[in-house]
């Protein structure tokens, strides 16, 4: 009995500890989702992105999965995946039951989180980034954020990212790197794939996908 109720001590313990992060994360997430400059709230996320994976970037090798939370927590905040997985569908949203929408936006999410995760994944301790300067958005509903991810001895890598404001929030939808689009790349492939698979093979597919183990270079597990 004693062993139980210390047992239960430790959990309350532990639980007393986790909930505060986890409230500060949310808090700091909300107040950056506030910020109504996209270059700056950008510039803020993916400064803090690199911080976290030049901080975690030893455990990331030893644990590549690990790439996938750390994507998860510190940018898919700040993606309208909802938007996004609905551009993807483009013209086949109409025929597509509510149901399965949401199934396809659940599972597009998840998807999501392992591209980003895999795009990341030859992220060197080296590297940084820069955004560019802010630049006047006023009345505009679309912003594009360019960046480029720098390497000391190396050519810099451009990368765009796509923001929209909806709900008076800037949240990217699509991210272009060396000007290949997710968005536009997923939805080709969805569009060709529609008439042979329909929405439940599309949405199994992208399940299978996401549950993929990450390609590092070094590794030799498979790519998402």
């Amino acid at each position: 009995m004693r062993s139980l109720i210390k047992t239960g001590v430790l959990l309350s313990s532990c639980l007393f500890f986790i909930a505060p992060v986890h409230s500060l994360q949310a808090a700091e997430q909300s107040q950056i989702l506030q910020i109504d400059d996209p270059y700056v709230l950008f510039d803020k996320v993916t400064q803090k992105a690199f911080e976290r994976f030049k901080a975690e970037w030893p455990l990331v090798k030893q644990q590549p999965e690990k790439l996938k939370e750390i994507i998860r927590e510190e940018l898919l905040p700040y993606i309208d995946y909802e938007y996004a997985a609905f551009k993807v569908l483009g013209k086949h949203v109409r025929e597509v039951k509510p149901d399965d929408r949401r199934l396809f936006v659940d599972a597009f999410k998840d998807y999501i989180v392992t591209v980003y995760a895999q795009l990341f994944a030859q992220y060197k301790e080296t590297q940084s980034i820069i955004v560019e300067p802010s630049r006047d958005t006023e009345g505009n509903k679309i912003a594009v954020v360019k960046s480029k991810i720098i390497e000391p001895g190396r050519p810099d890598i451009n990368v765009m990212f796509k923001l929209i404001n909806r709900d008076d929030r800037w949240r990217a939808f699509d991210m272009e790197a060396e000007g290949i689009s997710v968005l536009n790349t997923k939805r080709k492939e969805i569009d060709s794939a529609m008439p042979r698979m329909g929405i439940s093979g599309i949405i199994k597919d992208l399940k299978d996908k996401a549950q993929q183990k990450l390609n590092f270079k070094d590794s030799e597990s498979t790519s998402a």
